[in-house]
């Protein structure tokens, strides 16, 4: 019994690491044209890769009007 707790709790503490971010290449557009040149960032869905990949550019201190992730 005080084996299943145990492993109970691992999975308990463990658990929130066991989620599954997608790798997203993020496209850069000024003007409503493509840039060239990639990011790469790691989220969970769609709009949070947006978010990651904007904030990204703007570290590197790159103009961005929009971004799409793929």
């Amino acid at each position: 019994m005080k084996k299943l707790y145990a492993v109970m709790m691992l999975m308990v503490a463990f658990g929130q690491y066991a989620q599954a971010e997608m790798k997203w290449t993020c496209y850069r557009y000024v003007d409503g044209q493509p840039t060239g040149g990639t990011v790469t960032v790691y989220a969970d869905s769609k709009s949070e890769a947006t978010e990651k990949a904007l904030k990204k550019y703007e570290k590197l201190g790159y103009r961005t009007d929009s971004v799409n992730c793929k």
